[in-house]
């Protein structure tokens, strides 16, 4: 009887063990699915990525001028057609003579993967004295923040860069940002990089809300 008691008693934990495995083996159902790549198919012209009021705020008196490459007609590995989209902002007239003023370039691609290289690029110019690097939240898939400190512009304008490399499903974007101000103006420090951040991010999400 005790023979009869011990068996049972074995095929029970085999059975408990052999339910508790499925169980570890099957996905709970309390966990997401995987959410599928974002993939873009259309994007504004390279001049009408940023929506006014960013402009205005941080490229007052600019306008917009496409590069060499923006709209070139290319294809990747897969044979797609690699969308690229190239905008300059800079001050028209003597707005950028003296004070405060700024310069921004958009440099987007829309499926090819060119996110290490840009932060290669980004970090080669970003080795001097009063730079700094760090990820940012929040922005895409994935974002990296570049900073330069206040450097000597001109005898009387100070420059601070900004570099946000960033991407979002099939699209990878390099913004640069150059901000210019008096020298005279916080010792000539230049844009904090909080404040940069801001514009970096700002001028970042008007081109992915262009993104279709």
């Amino acid at each position: 009887m005790k023979r009869v008691l011990l068996v049972a008693s074995v095929l029970m934990l085999a059975a408990s063990a052999c339910t508790d495995a499925t169980k570890e083996a099957s996905p709970s159902s309390s966990q997401a699915a995987p959410k599928p790549a974002t993939k873009f198919t259309t994007v504004a012209d390279g001049c009408e990525l940023l929506d006014r009021e960013t402009i205005a705020k941080h490229l007052p008196s600019t306008s917009c001028s496409l590069k060499l490459q923006d709209n070139s007609r290319t294809q990747n590995g897969d044979g797609e057609p690699i969308l690229d989209r190239r905008g300059r902002y800079e001050p028209t007239g003597s707005a950028g003579k003296s004070g405060f003023h700024a310069v921004a370039e958009v440099g987007l691609k829309l499926n090819l993967d060119t996110y290490a290289d840009n932060q290669k690029s980004a970090a080669m110019g970003n080795s001097r004295a009063g730079s700094s690097d760090r990820p940012v939240a929040g922005v895409g898939d994935r974002a990296h923040l570049y900073y330069q400190a206040g450097t000597e512009a001109s005898d009387d304008l100070t420059m601070t860069t900004g570099v946000l490399v960033s991407s979002w499903g099939n699209a990878s974007l390099t913004v640069y940002y150059w901000h210019y101000q008096a020298a005279t103006i916080g010792n000539g420090a230049g844009l904090s990089e909080q404040k940069m951040a801001k514009a970096l991010i700002a001028i970042t999400r008007d081109v992915y809300d262009d993104l279709s």
